[in-house]
């Protein structure tokens, strides 16, 4: 993992002298192994740990974050059309690609990246980010220049930067419990797109997606082929992403996902794999019994972090929280640094990852959902009134049922007139689960830990675009293909097990004094978000919440357990934002 920055003016850059060095400093947790800084008039380009790339005659810088696993093939290629390179880098490879291809390049690169190539002979700054957003990269325009980074907080430092709020985005994050890209929180900085590059020069600037990532069901796929297929590219994609300068491990959280990769890279190199997971103080969250199984099928040299031996204080949360340059309450954040933490403590910097199974393959439960309230969408009008106001009557007394009744009638019943609006309230229906996000956290990326996704490599994800529905769902259990998979790979309870997220059991493992804090600044007359929200009912949630803890988890009623802790870090997210950001609404 490395950290990127730089500033561009088409004809002059504004004077910063002691902005590259904050930048770098910002940033050094990304790169901690080594840093450095080139200028000319027009560019300053800013990188920790890797070096900066020129090409052959110092014309075309450029400095980048990621892996792009198809180098080898075309540093060959390349060398083969008469470029000359300096090393053996895949970072070198850009900068020729760049001069044989242009543009176009882009749709040549298999990987995860994010870069900044700077051509000093046409005066002209482009960025890119890689097809699945997995590399994050951020830019905003300040004083005629484009500033650009790998985290907000190096664009933040800029002389006479002013953050501004985004009011909309905030709305968004509270119904998401994260912000969608390309907005950010503040009105004045952009994510670059997924899949899209960024070009300026002395004629302007030219944002575009260099490819689209749409669905294409295919009704004619069978299982036991599209199994086969699978098969193959996952070996092929984790034997290319096991190739490091350095030991390669792998995140073993004993779902299905992770536990295929296992198995997939002790297939592919027949080398030993050191797997980690967490252990959870709760049996629901907790999966370390799978995690085992697997390991000991695989053969791994197993690490299992106990999260009972981690302090969690208020302070320790506040500060994972600070790290964020935007709105963020995901809380897998928490367990995801103590494992990148205790990965890191054994002398290991990258990692593989069973992130982004969900997305392709059909994970969430939304797909499942999606089977049934089709069906319902067909009752007679009397039987599903009927079963809305049972619903409506039985909310105030269960945890969850009598609300997802309610909520899924009124889906179905908005489906009847545009079904658009049922896979809307799909999204939303899970709003109040765990949702794992594509990008790196910013929790591993504080630790300096490089995580690989081999289940977001490019033809993997493109076979999972052309499944059929019935390939990813039966209505009761997701991601069929993959679980057939794990059945020809893995222990039987193992493909058989249930999905779970990567959640931590909050209400019952803070401690007294964080529901202080929580009342300390959400119910403070100084709290920024005073105006948004309506106290007493803020109030009422943090009651609810320390209930929860000392009822050992869940309060009933018309709230999820889930949902409880979501809303109370959501709220606390935006509103220690805010305040370090010196924003108000």
């Amino acid at each position: 993992m490395c950290g990127i920055a730089g500033r561009f003016h088409p004809e002059r850059l504004p004077a910063a002298p002691e902005w590259p060095a904050r930048a770098a400093a910002l940033l050094a947790h990304r790169g901690p192994d080594g840093s450095g800084h080139w200028r000319d008039d027009r560019c300053d380009l800013v990188h920790r740990r890797l070096a900066l790339m020129p090409n052959e005659d110092g014309t075309v810088y450029v400095v980048f974050n990621g892996e792009i696993y198809n180098y080898r093939a075309l540093t060959a290629e390349l060398q083969g059309r008469g470029h000359r390179f300096q090393g053996t880098s895949d970072t070198e490879v850009l900068v020729h690609l760049y001069e044989e291809c242009g543009e176009r390049m882009l749709t040549r690169l298999r990987g995860i990246f994010a870069f900044a190539l700077y051509d000093q002979r046409r005066g002209r700054l482009f960025l890119a980010r890689d097809r699945f957003g997995v590399k994050p990269l951020f830019y905003a325009v300040h004083d005629g220049q484009w500033v650009f980074a790998s985290e907000m907080k190096a664009i933040l430092a800029l002389p006479g930067f002013e953050p501004m709020v985004d009011r909309q985005a905030c709305y968004d994050f509270l119904g998401l419990g994260y912000i969608p890209e390309p907005a950010t929180g503040f009105a004045n900085i952009q994510a670059l797109p997924r899949a899209s590059c960024l070009t300026v020069d002395a004629q302007g600037h030219h944002l575009r997606a260099y490819e689209r990532i749409e669905a294409h069901p295919d009704s004619r796929r069978r299982l036991a082929d599209t199994v086969d297929t699978t098969s193959g590219l996952l070996l092929a994609a984790v034997e290319a992403q096991s190739v490091a300068d350095v030991p390669v491990a792998a995140l073993l959280s004993g779902g299905i996902d992770s536990s295929l990769i296992v198995a997939a890279h002790h297939r592919a190199t027949g080398q030993e794999t050191t797997t980690f997971n967490v252990r959870f103080p709760d049996r629901v969250h907790d999966e370390t019994a799978t995690a085992l199984a697997v390991s000991a099928h695989c053969g791994t040299r197993h690490h299992t972090i106990d999260l009972a031996d981690w302090a969690l204080t208020p302070e320790s949360i506040l500060d994972l929280l600070r790290h964020f340059d935007q709105p963020f309450a995901d809380t897998s954040f928490i367990p995801t640094h103590w494992i990148s933490r205790a990965v890191r403590e054994r002398g290991i910097i990258c990692t593989l990852s069973g992130d982004g199974g969900d997305e392709a393959f059909g994970g969430y439960p939304r797909f499942w959902r999606a089977n049934r309230l089709v069906q319902a969408m067909w009752l007679p009008e009397w039987v599903a009134a009927t079963a809305q106001a049972t619903g409506n009557s039985l909310a105030a007394w269960t945890r969850d049922w009598g609300r997802q009744v309610t909520k899924a009638v009124q889906l179905a019943r908005a489906g009847r007139r545009d079904s658009a609006v049922l896979l809307a309230g799909l999204s939303n229906y899970l709003s109040e689960e765990q949702k794992r996000a594509l990008v790196q956290p910013a929790a591993r990326d504080e630790l300096s830990i490089e995580v690989r996704v081999p289940l977001l490599d490019e033809d993997l994800v493109a076979l999972g675009l052309v499944l059929p529905h019935r390939l990813k769902t039966d209505g009761r259990r997701g991601k069929i293909v993959l679980r057939e998979l794990a059945a020809r790979w893995l222990p039987p309870d193992v493909a058989a097990h249930p999905k779970h997220g990567f959640t931590i059991p909050l209400d019952v493992m803070v401690p007294p004094d964080f529901h202080v804090v929580l009342d300390d600044l959400l119910l403070a007359r100084d709290a920024r978000t005073r105006y948004m929200f309506d106290g007493r009912l803020v109030g009422t949630w943090l009651q609810l919440f320390r209930q929860a803890r000392q009822a050992g988890g869940g309060t009933g009623g018309t709230i999820s357990r889930a949902g409880l802790y979501q809303r109370v870090f959501m709220l606390l997210a935006l509103e220690l934002w805010l305040r370090e950001q010196g924003l108000s609404w």
